[in-house]
């Protein structure tokens, strides 16, 4: 769901952004007390709300960049448009060497560097055929003219040496009058992760460029600079530039995608550079591990460098300067973190001399930076909630001291922040002007740090009362609609631009309902079709973030930060649609139904977005999935701070509960109602294995699972839970569900959800000693508990995923559930030495494959079902239990009848106690197992819950996934195969 951007004249552009009406309660100086010259400057860059400009629209504002410089004099805004054709010229430059480069196949990223995976990847290339090359050529050409007027330009204005005299404004406006070559218009260009998310500029490259001619200062020695796409498309002519201005006689330049390894024409300029005896000088943004430089190494030396002939300018970031991984400390040449060029614009001189220029235009005459507490606890916050992190960006608040006419006037708190370098944060400043009565007061925006004054913290339930939350979202979310509109989605859309990542990891979810290995991955384009060809009435800039973290305190209401932060841009999640927004709202502030519903009223009746509600349900999954996607980096950091882990350990918990009982509210409201009444007999269903399976990385039911529901109810039969899921699950199911009730944590709980009413059965000592054990393993470092558990502790800790030949075989085909590998159990012996120690009799533990379990001793799945009968019916009632694993041993000895489907992994002790095995699997065997309860054969609900009326198209993707996820694996891969569209998936 991704917009192209809206392309507007520079003058209309700067009219409508000043006469933007202001709301009512917005003070006139929080939007216009910065300069007049600044609103006026970056008026003319809408174009920047959508970053994924196209190679044409790229052409199109380079044009107008070098038309605004030429009549520029010599000052700040001319160094931002200088900076500015550098980076879309850059841009338009990485399009071009994509586009030579070429499809190549997709393998996994662990086979990629063996040779056999190498030797595909080159016989595909031959595959393609002369034309391929052809089209190649001709686009080589178009690189080699704009790599060459790049180059001029960047000697003439960067570094002095202007051979024409005008610039180099000529050579390049001569370039981009050529047509471009056929295909190369309509794509996108790749926003660069270091000047739009990690703090850098162009003068950090030419600093690293020094840094290599200090160590390397002999001008004769020929040099191979070896950028790594998208990063090395920016820092390769920058550092040419600046080593052939030092005198250095012999300087080439090469890019490469370390994904896909060098292509034909690469692989030729690294061999003959390595024959001539160059050195090899790779160019790469902030490292994460290190393994990309490290693929780059194995590339050149394949080529023919030697390693005493390789070496790595690399800047490391404050999150990662240990992510050199692997990497030899003498291959490196690094650019410190404090060294960088926007760490030094935090010096307090320079900080003060900039807010005069802000405050001055409210009527200041001085500013003075003064140390505080105050400054020092928000300093303090902020790097407990938003520092440590690759992604995170430099921010720092200082407290300043107003004064008029040598006396003090009053004291203000001012954050400085980071938000992109030249056009790709320019979009900080008119989000901070277009939402001006919904966030924090903006000052101004310089050399890509965004002043603006500081506001305390907030949780919700300090607020003026928790039920004016919906509302208070709702009005943010709408003003982001009607200020912040994108241009139309172009009709017709059959594939996701490839920045779209949440809805890419929505279609790799939602593909892996076609089950068989490999299937899910031929399945994927068409998943992706489907989602492109989704309506979104109304394309927004959204925030992309509306955890509770990200509000703070306002004088009138609360003020939304980072409101620019995480909506389009490099490793974001790039939806357009405001139902995403609206989705993590529902997720964050754990909306009740009604409370939902208030919410996405408020925002229609505000918005005029009045089909939002048929675009929702997808928009909750794909916000689910980024969420603990998002949180994987703090979670699997060694040194990260235990509070921010926390944080990133309650997102990912809020993404998987969200996820869960989302799925199952939208399944439930397709089952027949339940009867409302306890009876004889009364029907016990496991939840794991035999309501849900994780068929899409979280639990969720399928058809048949409907079907078998709906069957139940159909024939009056009272439907209750038995699980180890929490308490809050049960209650969150039985809702969806319309069933009667459950028992809970391992026979713990107990639940009436027609009564409204609950039972713990552990006693008050029982409670104690769990208690007492929770608080034990809540301070063990590394280690998390769930904490929707009452009864019962589910403890556990996260870990990166498996390596090696086979783990990257099932990651590629997605079997792979992302949320059970990235949980493992804790050390059972662990567990039970605290247990010994703190003289816990009445517990017991067991471990799962992804988890910890401590129960209390005496209680599980067949007291559970025993204590549920006698309560809610009595202790003659028949009672028939399903299941399908060894726990459920227990309610079958308790039950009347038991049943299991046919994946049950203990069927002869099972058989044993009368169980009677179903011939199918999970949801079909939960099916058959309805059938033989209900003795029927094909039921009327079935058919009923197949054709109901029209619904909105994204729900109707869904139900068609569930229908998929019903059937034999073998079927599916077979129609996969026989479809020539799927196989685009093996291409990248």
């Amino acid at each position: 769901m991704s917009a192209q951007p809206a392309i507007a004249d520079g003058a209309q552009t700067i009219s409508r952004v000043a006469a933007r009406p202001l709301a009512p309660d917005v003070q006139q100086d929080q939007v216009f007390g910065k300069s007049l010259e600044e609103l006026e400057f970056y008026g003319r860059y809408e174009w920047c709300l959508d970053p994924h400009l196209t190679a044409a629209d790229t052409i199109d504002q380079l044009r107008r960049e070098l038309e605004f410089l030429a009549g520029l004099p010599p000052g700040w805004q001319a160094a931002e448009v200088t900076t500015n054709v550098f980076l879309l010229s850059c841009a338009l430059l990485h399009v071009l060497e994509e586009a030579v480069r070429g499809p190549t196949l997709k393998v996994p990223r662990r086979l990629s560097s063996r040779p056999l995976a190498r030797r595909a990847s080159r016989l595909a290339e031959v595959i393609t055929g002369p034309a391929a090359g052809r089209r190649a050529a001709a686009v080589a050409h178009w690189a080699d003219r704009l790599r060459s007027a790049l180059h001029a330009f960047l000697c003439a204005r960067m570094f002095g040496r202007d051979r024409d005299g005008d610039g180099g404004l000529q050579g390049l406006a001569s370039v981009l009058s050529a047509e471009l070559p056929d295909g190369i218009g309509g794509r996108r260009i790749g926003v660069p992760s270091p000047y739009r998310r990690l703090d850098l500029t162009p003068q950090d490259s030419i600093a690293l460029g020094r840094r290599f001619i200090v160590q390397f200062p002999d001008r004769a020695q020929p040099v191979l600079l070896i950028g790594l796409r998208t990063s090395g498309s920016y820092f390769a002519p920058l550092v040419h530039a600046l080593l052939e201005s030092e005198g250095y006689v012999a300087v080439s330049q090469v890019t490469i995608q370390p994904e896909k390894g060098p292509g034909r024409r690469e692989r030729q300029a690294l061999q003959s550079c390595a024959r001539r005896g160059f050195l090899g000088v790779i160019l790469d943004d902030s490292p994460h591990s290190g393994d990309t430089v490290l693929r780059a190494l194995d590339f050149a030396k394949e080529a023919g460098f030697i390693r005493e002939r390789l070496r790595a300018l690399l800047p490391l970031h404050l999150g990662s300067t240990s992510g050199l991984g692997a990497l030899h400390a003498a291959l490196v040449i690094p650019l410190l973190p404090a060294e960088w060029h926007k760490s030094k614009l935090l010096k307090p001189d320079l900080i003060e001399a900039r807010l005069a220029e802000y405050y001055g235009a409210r009527g200041f005459d001085r500013v003075r930076v003064q140390a505080s507490r105050g400054a020092d606890a928000a300093n303090a916050e902020l790097k407990r909630r938003f520092s440590g992190h690759r992604g995170s960006r430099l921010k720092r608040v200082f407290e300043v001291r107003l004064e008029i006419g040598g006396k003090a006037a009053e004291s203000r708190l001012v954050l400085v922040k980071s938000v992109g370098c030249g056009w790709l944060g320019y979009h900080a400043f008119l989000l901070g002007h277009r939402l001006a009565e919904r966030v924090p007061p903006m000052l101004g925006l310089r050399e890509g740090m965004l002043y603006s004054e500081w506001v305390g913290p907030l949780a919700p339930e300090n607020a003026d009362g928790r039920a004016q939350w919906p509302d208070r979202a709702a009005t943010y979310v709408a003003d982001r609609v009607r200020r912040l509109p994108l241009a139309p989605l172009s009709a017709g859309r059959t594939r996701l631009d490839r920045h779209e990542n949440a809805l890419k990891l929505l279609a790799r979810a939602l593909s892996r309902a076609h089950g068989a290995p490999l299937a899910d991955v031929l399945a994927r384009p068409g998943v992706e079709r489907m989602l492109a060809g989704l309506p979104c009435p109304c394309p927004t800039l959204i925030d992309g973030r509306m955890d509770l973290t990200e509000w703070v305190a306002g004088p009138r209401h609360p003020l939304k930060i980072d409101y620019e932060h995480h909506g389009l841009g490099k490793g974001e999640a790039n939806v357009v649609d405001p139902a995403y927004d609206l989705a993590s709202l529902i997720m964050y502030l754990e909306l009740s139904a009604d409370e939902e519903k208030e919410l996405v009223r408020r925002y229609e009746q505000l918005s005029g977005d009045v089909s939002v509600h048929e675009r929702l349900f997808l928009n909750k999954i794909a916000a689910g999935l980024w969420a603990m996607h998002s949180a994987w980096d703090g979670l699997l950091r060694p040194t990260a701070a235990p509070e921010l882990q926390s944080i990133e350990h309650g997102r990912f918990m809020a993404g998987w509960s969200f996820l869960t009982i989302e799925a199952a509210r939208f399944c439930g409201r397709r089952c027949r109602p339940g009867t409302g009444a306890w009876s004889s007999p009364l029907v016990l269903l496991d939840v794991d294995g035999v309501i849900d399976r994780r068929i899409f990385g979280f639990p969720c039911t399928t058809q048949a699972g409907i079907d078998a529901i709906s069957l139940l109810h159909e024939h009056g039969l009272p439907v209750a839970m038995n699980t180890a899921r929490s308490a809050s699950e049960v209650k969150a199911y039985c809702d969806a569900y319309s069933l009667a009730g459950g028992v809970a944590e391992h026979g713990t709980y107990l639940w009436d959800a027609i009564g409204r009413r609950e039972r713990i059965l552990p006693d008050p000592d029982e409670m104690r000693q769990l208690a007492a054990l929770r608080n034990e393993l809540s301070g063990l470092p590394g280690v998390f508990l769930d904490a929707r558990h009452r009864c019962s502790i589910r403890a556990f800790t996260y870990v990166g995923k498996p390596t090696g030949l086979r783990a990257s075989l099932l990651q590629s085909s997605l079997m792979f559930n992302p949320a059970a590998v990235c949980q493992a159990p804790l050390p059972e012996l662990m567990v039970e030495q605290w247990i010994a120690r703190l003289g816990l009799d009445r517990l017991a533990v067991h471990n799962t494959t992804m988890d910890t379990t401590v129960t209390i001793g005496g209680h599980d799945k067949g007291t559970g079902l025993a204590a549920l009968r006698d309560w809610v019916v009595g202790p003659d009632a028949e009672t028939i239990a399903v299941g399908d694993s060894a726990p459920d041993l227990q309610m079958f000895r308790h039950a009347t009848r038991s049943f299991a489907p046919s994946h049950l992994d203990c069927q002869r002790e099972a058989r044993l106690l009368g169980c009677r095995v179903a011939a199918r699997p999970y949801q079909r065997g939960l099916l058959e197992i309805a059938r033989m309860i209900t003795q029927t054969g094909q039921s009327r609900s079935d058919e009923a819950n197949r054709h109901q009326a029209a619904r909105p198209s994204g729900d109707d993707l869904f139900l068609g996934l569930l229908r998929e996820a019903d059937r034999p694996n073998g079927m599916q891969f077979a129609r996969l195969l026989l479809d020539p569209r799927s196989f685009k998936a093996l291409v990248a």
